[in-house]
């Protein structure tokens, strides 16, 4: 099979990388919040100055937890047959963007804080799309007391998706009701740890800050089984050098001390290595996941995570557009490209707009689209003696034509229908009333949530995710 590939680090690059995050993580050190972490860290070797929460991390622990790492994972799904299993030897997986607090609304065009209810119908909708693999909630229940939003979104997610939910805790008791309720409807802790039915996201605070709330919770999912997405945001430019070996150093630095420190909590604990980096606009002074520079970065750390034999989840479909258009169809196709032809098992970024500050349930549908093509471009072509199909053209001959052949009527399904793109002529599409790929999708986003309905969850599991959110209300307030 003849497939498109991007390589861009060799073998001595990746090498020259990590030494400088060995380096980084031994000079100069990270900030840890968490006592727990500190113990296990204190315990492992690293020096720790606990007046400043700072540890230099010990080369042989870095490379110790590096071999203890998991490298097999089952990301569950309440519907078997939606499980993810990791590493990805084909096309990468692909989530919705997350945890926005802002979403477009359909109605008016304009952006408005998001609702439970926004929240169930953009589960129920990444439900319905057969490209979206997995479900990060991209929106927040803020019309939730604070400290329920995480908690009850969960509920909202579990309740409106049969697909494997990626989530986040803030607190090391937040991420024990959250396990709580993914042993609920795995049936059980040991068929949690089997098939884990929720994966979270621990973001690290570059540069190099390891804060309590999340670094408790990476521990108490290390200890559950609970597959934890390391994300690196550095940015070049504010949070990490303008040079980019520098910022993917200090990034990959990162990922590695979360890496220690799940490894302390628990040998053997999955771990997905995680990118999203973009450069900071230095005009605007955002986050540019529009950027090229954004691919560029997710590309390094797609390769980085491979050198390290590790499960890789990247950014990609970025845009720092502020409604579908022009600029989001160009930046999305042009940051997520390259990443996915590197080669990463899960890939985030459907849905989001404005460098992911809100979402658009229009824009999932049009960001599925983009990823189809591209899929389609990564698939190549096979060349063989059938596919070379010598005796059609030898058939057909010079002056001949296709259409009408045999051959081209049994064949010509393999060439991909992008779903959304209008490819009439000018004068149907003027006949049509004009309608842009926007008013079509929106047709399509009304069409979808009135069809589908994920399958109900049981009245003992409902009851019971009921009472963990219950729990909530006391433990976390």
């Amino acid at each position: 099979m003849a497939r498109a590939r991007v390589q861009m680090l060799s073998r001595s690059e990746s090498e020259e990388i990590h030494g400088a995050s060995i380096r980084i993580l031994e000079k100069s050190g990270a900030v840890v919040r968490s006592t727990e972490a500190l113990k296990l860290l204190s315990s492992a070797g690293a020096k720790v100055i606990e007046k400043d929460m700072r540890v230099f991390f010990t080369e042989a622990m870095t490379k110790e937890a590096i071999r203890t790492a998991q490298r097999n994972i089952i990301l569950g799904a309440r519907n078997p047959k939606h499980d993810l299993k990791i590493p990805n030897e084909g096309f990468p997986f692909i989530s919705t963007d997350g945890f926005a607090v802002q979403i477009r609304d359909s109605s008016t065009g304009e952006k408005r804080s998001s609702t439970r209810e926004d929240l169930r119908k953009w589960a129920t909708l990444a439900d319905a799309l057969e490209t979206i693999d997995l479900l990060w909630p991209s929106v927040g229940a803020t019309d939730l007391p604070p400290h329920l939003q995480l908690v009850g979104g969960l509920r909202t997610c579990y309740e409106s998706t049969e697909k494997h939910v990626q989530y986040q805790a803030f607190s090391g008791e937040e991420a024990k009701l959250e396990i709580e309720m993914a042993q609920t409807i795995a049936g059980g802790e040991d068929e949690n740890r089997k098939r884990p039915h929720f994966s979270s996201i621990q973001c690290i605070v570059a540069p190099l800050q390891y804060d309590e709330g999340s670094t408790d919770a990476l521990i108490e999912f290390a200890r559950a089984g609970i597959p934890v997405i390391a994300m690196s945001m550095v940015s070049p430019g504010i949070t990490g050098p303008t040079t980019f070996a520098g910022s993917v150093a200090l990034a990959n630095a990162e990922v590695l001390g979360s890496l220690v420190i799940s490894q302390l909590a628990k040998a053997g604990a999955p771990l997905v290595y995680c990118f999203v980096c973009a450069p900071l606009d230095m005009k605007s002074g955002n986050f540019a996941t529009g950027s090229p520079e954004y691919g560029v970065l997710s590309v390094a750390g797609a390769e980085m995570a491979m050198y390290h034999k590790l499960p890789s989840m990247m950014g990609g479909l970025g845009t720092s557009a502020k409604s579908p258009g022009v600029q989001v169809g160009f930046e999305k196709a042009l940051s997520t490209m390259p990443v996915a032809l590197a080669g990463c098992d899960l890939l985030t970024g459907c849905g989001g707009l404005g460098d992911a500050s809100f979402m658009s349930m229009e824009q999932m549908l049009i960001d599925s689209q983009i990823w189809e093509d591209i899929r389609r471009s990564w698939q190549g072509m096979d060349v063989n003696e059938s596919e070379l199909a010598m005796d059609v053209i030898e058939k057909v001959g010079p002056k001949g034509q296709y259409l009408a052949h045999p051959h081209t009527f049994s064949t010509f399904r393999r060439l991909h229908v992008s779903k959304f793109s209008d490819r009439s002529s000018y004068m149907a599409w003027k006949a049509s009333g004009k309608k842009d790929m926007l008013f079509t999708v929106g047709l399509e986003v009304q069409k979808m949530l009135s069809n589908h309905e994920p399958a109900p969850l049981s009245v003992e599991v409902k009851n019971s995710l009921d009472l963990i959110e219950g729990k909530a209300k006391n433990l976390l307030a």
